[in-house]
């Protein structure tokens, strides 16, 4: 599901993954401006479902469901409207409904207009006490990370976590991991001291107390990974360095996950490497919500929304094996 249905990258990602067969596309919008924009981009949205969030199906049952929520009962009927208006919001509506397997949305809409429908309406998992967010990198040097892919968070959410919410971090990209590869994650846990090279201070003890969070959740519920911290970012990725500064650790030098210990960091990072590196990233993948959906930077290339939808269109398989609705016939095969 792609909310931004108008945006010129949107449009033509949105017809690229129709064209690959990558599953099912829906735009929302007026039909239109959605065709008037496909006809300026030149591309042909035949395999492409369109939709009216003023005139859906659904409209008055999304309506009774937003009266419901916390907050919502004294709201007047044409403020609902109004605010059902919001694409996005209607997406996500749609996606709690199960009528879409995922969410692409933030081509051209502030972070938090993304964020605040999900947080608000689509369940978490058990073990987030919290979302957050990954973002996927391709390196052109295959020596780095797994094969040149890394998998780093949280760059988008969560400003100052607390150490059970980088604990989940680092269990969530391990999962996607998984989930995307088969294979098993090595997580690193980054700081600005590689065990304990710098003194221990309050900083520096949220991430070692967050790796052993982390190496305890993920034994609890079932993800097998190695996680290991606190490593400062060469010592996580440079054997040489990993050699001299925490000889013995089963991910430095190796590591594939990255888990920044604040958003700032997470932030500058990702951007520094969006400006200067020769390396694609597809985020911000959200972690921790009952189904898959992704938070895109305003003025994501069409490769970027192309790439992050295909990884949610991956994940929304995956999601309906690990997290079956209970009337599902997935649901049955595991009881």
């Amino acid at each position: 599901m792609f909310p931004e249905g108008t945006n010129p990258q949107v449009v033509r990602a949105a017809a690229r993954y129709a064209h690959l067969r990558l599953g099912p596309v829906v735009l929302l919008g007026k039909p239109d401006l959605v065709k008037k924009q496909a006809k300026m981009q030149k591309v042909d949205l035949d395999r492409v479902m369109v939709l009216d969030p003023v005139h859906g199906q659904d409209r008055q049952m999304f309506i009774d469901h937003f009266r419901m929520q916390e907050g919502n009962e004294k709201l007047k009927l044409s403020t609902i409207q109004d605010k059902l208006s919001d694409p996005i919001l209607y997406a996500t509506l749609m996606l709690r409904f199960n009528q879409v397997d995922g969410l692409v949305a933030g081509v051209g809409a502030y972070s938090g207009s993304v964020l605040r429908p999900l947080i608000k309406m689509i369940p978490r998992l058990p073990q987030f006490s919290r979302i957050s967010s990954a973002t996927i990198l391709e390196c052109p040097d295959k020596t780095i990370g797994d094969g040149g892919l890394l998998i780093a968070g949280d760059a988008a959410v969560v400003p100052t976590p607390k150490t059970e919410e980088l604990a989940a971090t680092a269990v969530g990209l391990a999962a996607l991991k998984l989930q995307l590869t088969g294979r098993r994650a090595r997580v690193a846990l980054l700081s600005y001291s590689t065990k304990g090279s710098a003194a221990v201070n309050e900083e520096t003890k949220k991430v070692i107390e967050a790796t052993k969070k982390a190496q305890a959740l993920a034994a609890k519920i079932g993800i097998k990974a190695d996680i290991d911290g606190e490593l400062q970012i060469d010592a996580a990725l440079n054997p040489s360095k990993a050699k001299l500064k925490a000889a013995g650790s089963p991910v430095a030098g190796r590591a594939d996950c990255l888990v920044f210990p604040d958003l700032s960091a997470g932030n500058i990072a990702i951007k520094s490497i969006q400006q200067f590196g020769n390396v694609r990233t597809y985020g911000n993948i959200l972690l921790g919500l009952r189904l898959p959906a992704a938070e895109i930077s305003r003025g994501a290339d069409e490769e970027e929304v192309l790439g992050v939808a295909a990884i949610v269109g991956l994940l929304a398989v995956e999601y309906r094996k690990l997290y079956p609705e209970p009337n599902s016939p997935e649901s049955a095969r595991t009881h």
